[in-house]
Formats: C-alpha cells, structure tokens, sequence
C-alpha cells in the first residue's frame, strides 16, 4: 500500500482520536450540573452511554473501510460494526445491577437466531471490538472504551501498513545490467544512484570493450520488490541519457 496513503490515514484518525478526547473532558466537567438530567438510568446518561459508543467506534469502521481488499469488504459489517456497540450499550443500561432482567434477557436473545457468513473470518474481530465498546459505554467506563478503540485502531493499523502475518514475497528478478558508455567514469556514479532506488543488491561485475569508443559496464542486480526490470530501464534512460548509448536487462533463467 502507499505510505502517503498510511500515513494519511493515521494523521486524520489522530487528530479524530484528539477532538474525542477534548470533547470528553469538556462532557465531564459540564455533567455535573446537568444534575437529575444525567443521573442513573436517566435519558441524558443512556444517550450519552449510546452517542459515546457510537463515537468510539466510528474511527474502527472507517478503518476497516479504508483498509480492506476489495475483493473481501462487506458493507453489511461496516453497519453492525456502527449499530452494535449503540444497541450493546443501550441493553447494558437496562439489565446493570438486575439479576433478573438480566436472565430475562438472555431468554429473549437465545430465541431469535442471527446467521451471518463473514467473507472474511478476520473479520470476527470488528464485531468482538463492537461489543467491547459497547460494553464499556453501557458500563460509563468510557476511558476503557477509549483505550481499546485507540490501540486497536493503532496496532491494525502497523498491520496493515508493514503487511505484517502476509505470506512471504517470492525472490525478486535477479539478473544482469548491461549499459554501453563512452565515458565509464563518469556514467557508473549516475547509474549506481538509480539502482540504489531499484535494487535489493547490485554489484559490478564486468568492464569491456563494447562497440567503437563505448565500454559495457554489466551489473549484477537484484531488483526490489516494488519495481521490475521496464521501471529500471526507463529511471536509467531518463538519469543517465548524456552518459549511456544503450542499456538492457538480462534476467536470469534459473
């Protein structure tokens, strides 16, 4: 993926992480003389419990949006992973402190069955993060909802930008780097700064005498993961052209 796109990503979920928290201290020092208004089991404290879990989950959907494949994002997750927490935390407010509802409850639940295949099993995870935030905002424990939601966010975050858990990527193209100069001194610093961006490794390898008054200068080469050998030949035509009069790539066969 690219590191603008990453670091994008990350400077907007902090800054959304930031104005979450200003917006919280501001909440708490103005709840106290809200009075009855906030009291328990009041509809100013299950809203807030209800709005805060939504808050504190918007950043986890986005990120999920914003970093899944194509081939396996799920539109229907993105609405659970926003509806949930509200409705995990609106039922918390209702069975806190009582036994009875509680088990009340848990009846109701286990006779409605909910069947959702996930394309992706990963994707288990967001729904266990919904519930934990939900959970936490039922309970008025919004600083640990904040915390779980924050590092969650950070830690897939470094997952997906190092594709970290990825299958290893296949050894590069090797092969060999032949240019044709008319003044090898001059030419090897240019051609060595544009394999420096291209290549894993690069060694010289050979100096001879090519046509009438040009040396071919043949490298060694191991091309990075995120070029191929067209990319190199065209960096080397645009850097080097006052020095080369030809240059090819030679990939090995084996």
């Amino acid at each position: 993926m690219s590191e603008r796109r990453a670091l994008g990503l990350f400077v907007r979920l902090l800054g959304y992480y930031a104005v979450l928290a200003a917006a919280a201290w501001l909440v708490a020092r103005w709840i106290p003389q809200g009075g009855a208004l906030f009291a328990d089991r009041s509809p100013g404290s299950a809203a807030m419990a209800m709005l805060g879990a939504l808050a504190l989950v918007a950043p986890v959907a986005t990120l999920y949006m914003r970093t899944k494949p194509k081939l396996r994002y799920d539109p229907s997750l993105v609405q659970t992973v926003i509806v949930l927490p509200i409705v995990i935390a609106g039922v918390v407010m209702i069975v806190r402190d009582s036994v009875a509802v509680a088990f009340s409850l848990a009846g109701i639940v286990a006779a409605v069955r909910f069947r959702n295949t996930l394309k992706d099993t990963k994707d288990a995870v967001y729904i266990f993060l919904a519930i934990a935030v939900g959970l936490a905002a039922g309970m008025q424990a919004f600083a640990v909802g904040f915390v779980v939601s924050v590092i969650y966010v950070a830690v897939v975050l470094v997952l997906w930008r190092f594709d970290i858990g990825t299958a290893p990527t296949p050894e590069r193209v090797r092969g060999r780097l032949i240019a044709e100069t008319p003044i090898p001194t001059a030419a090897h610093p240019t051609i060595a700064g544009v394999l420096e961006q291209h290549a894993r490794k690069w060694k010289l390898i050979g100096s001879e005498t090519a046509s009438p008054g040009n040396t071919a200068l043949t490298f060694l080469v191991q091309l990075r993961p995120q070029t191929n050998a067209e990319l190199l030949l065209t960096a080397l035509r645009r850097e080097a052209a006052a020095q080369i009069t030809a240059v090819r790539f030679e990939p090995d066969l084996q």
